[in-house]
Parts: structure tokens; sequence; C-alpha cells
């Protein structure tokens, strides 16, 4: 197969051109880039030196490729997503331009949709809700790392909707500083970072409607409050999720284990830390029972490059081309 990175010289592009270029069934790569067109991807990633040597390209209509990946910011993939489709390139969309289903909703924290008509087209990339269909589908939203964390921590208690408070769910997270992106910023800096954890977009972060919208298909009016913040590490999430419920009589811990038994990527464990998923696929989730029976408190850790970027949308990759899901996305996370 042929595929296509459009913006590669992120931090999630050169994650994708990493896990591709080692991918068995990927024989060619192509990737753009506007501010690097005519460079090797080597100036930008020099970790793929003597493995992707591949130069950038300027995005062209009618790309030669399978299936595109869109890793650009918000508000520019659906440009590319009409035409893409049109020649039949199934597409990996990085972005949150077609995340949500209700146009007005995705409106009001982003930008005027250019094509609302293909959001209920989309298909929301998380694996293990919508791995049928993935399968069939020819444009996935990759989910938001932050989502990814939370609504795997969340969506198990679903079988509990009489006991769990849906309005008191509370998501406090803490992610890593490339979860910001490549691009220079004030709050980025390592002299701002360093010994430093900054609480950011404390309400109405654009993850939070994105949690509340897909886990409300499984969790009639359910409502999460969210807040995301930056901690002095490069990668990993680690989001506690608040539960209020009536846990009485309840194994939530064995009931989670359950739940999971299945998925490759999902382990519950007893303790969720970063540096055990750290540059892998991984989700670790471990679960907590407050002695009082009033509340449990779900810890979730992923790397927010992997499991919340492009391992994820290599693993939908997989998904939507009839592969084994876990192709070059199964590496075990390092130790030490």
């Amino acid at each position: 197969m042929k595929a296509i990175v459009v913006g590669g010289s992120g931090y999630t592009g050169g994650e994708l051109l990493r896990i591709l270029a080692r991918h068995p069934r990927v024989e060619k790569i192509t990737t753009t880039s506007r501010t690097y067109e005519g460079e090797p991807v080597t100036k930008t990633h020099p970790n793929l030196e003597g493995v992707c040597e591949i130069m950038y390209e300027k995005y062209r209509e009618g790309v030669d490729a399978e299936l595109a990946f869109l890793a650009l910011p918000h508000g520019q993939s659906m440009d590319y997503v009409p035409g893409l489709l049109e020649n039949g390139v199934k597409v990996v969309d990085m972005s949150a331009d077609y995340r949500l289903a209700d146009e007005n909703l995705y409106e009001k924290y982003y930008v005027k949709h250019r094509n609302p008509e293909l959001l209920g087209k989309a298909v929301y990339g998380l694996p293990e809700i919508n791995r049928g269909k993935i399968k069939k589908a020819e444009l996935v939203a990759n989910p938001g790392c932050y989502s990814s964390a939370a609504i795997l921590s969340i969506l198990p208690m679903k079988k509990y909707p009489g006991q769990v408070d849906k309005t008191k769910i509370v998501v406090d997270a803490k992610s890593g500083t490339s979860g910001a992106g490549a691009k220079p910023t004030h709050l980025l800096q390592h002299a701002n970072v360093e010994g430093n954890m900054i609480p950011y977009k404390v309400t109405g972060h654009r993850h939070e409607p994105e949690i509340n919208h897909i886990l409300g298909e499984y969790i009639h009016g359910v409502r999460v409050s969210f807040t995301p913040q930056l901690v002095p590490i490069v990668r990993g999430i680690l989001s506690c999720a608040h539960i209020f419920c009536d846990a009485q009589g309840l194994d939530l811990k064995a009931h989670y284990r359950k739940y999971y038994g299945g998925e490759k990527f999902v382990r519950v464990v007893e303790t969720a830390t970063v540096k055990d998923v750290a540059y892998s696929n991984y989700c670790n989730i471990s679960v907590h029972q407050d002695p009082n029976e009033t509340r449990v408190v779900v810890v979730s850790a992923i790397d927010n490059l992997i499991k919340g970027a492009a391992g994820q949308a290599v693993q939908n990759m997989n998904l939507m081309m009839g592969w084994d899901e876990s192709t070059s996305v199964d590496d075990l996370p390092y130790n030490p």
C-alpha cells in the first residue's frame, strides 16, 4: 500500500513517518510540508536518518496513495478531505475537524465547518468502541489525546447507570510538553516548564465537549468536567477520572479487567503510570475505590503521541485495510 502524511514536519507527523517506515504492508510513503518543501524529512526528524530519507513535497491533487493521514492544525483538514475521498483515498484525520458529528457543537469550539455533510460519514477512531465501523470506514476522525485517555477510563461505568452520578464526573489530566506541538511558544519554554506545573484552559477546553459527545452515546446524560495541566515531561498523559457513585458491593477492578479482557492495547494494572506506557500504543488503567464507597478514581496513562495520536492512527489504518490492527504498533514500553 502507498500512504501519504500531509503535514509531516510536526511531532505527530514524525511519529507517523517513524511507524510507517517499518510497516510491512506500506511499500511507499510520501509526505508534505509547506515550510520544508524540497528538504529531507531528516531535517525535522533526525531520528529517521538512514530509515526514512524521503523529501518533503508540495501537496498536489490526485495523490498517489490508498490512504492519507492528515496531520494538520484544526480547521485545515476540511480543505483536503473532500478531494481525497472523491479520488478514492481513505483518510485518517488527526485534527478535530470530523470528531464531532454535531455541526453546531464543532463551530462553538473551533471554526465554521466548510463541509458539514461529511460529519455523518466520519467514524470516531477509537478502536475499543468503534472497531466494526472503522473497518468499513472511508474517513476516520482520530480522537484527541486527552479524550482517548478519559473515554477509556470512564466507558466501563456504563454498566452502572443507576449508581453513577452522571453529572459529577471530574477528569483532571496532566500532559507532557509534546502535546502542544512543535511550534515554539512562551508557555513551552524550558525556563517556564522545568520545575513547574501549569493548569491551562482550566474550564472550556476543547476536549471536554469531545469527551461528553462520545461518552453520551453510551451513558445517557453524562456530564464530564475536564481540566488539563502541563507538567515537565516530554511525552505522556496521566488522567484521573473522579467518578462519584454508589460503589457498595461492587468489585470495579474486576469489572474493568473483564471489560477490557479482550483488548490488545488496554491493560488494567495495579497502578497506572506514564513511564509504563511511554513510546508505546498501550493504555494502562488502574481502578481505585474510595473506602467510603462514594467514589471511584480511575487512572489512565497513555503516550500522547502514540496511543493519543500516531499509533492509534496506524491502528485505525490497519483496521481500514483489513490487516491485524497491531501491525507496527505493538512495541512494548521500555523499562527502566
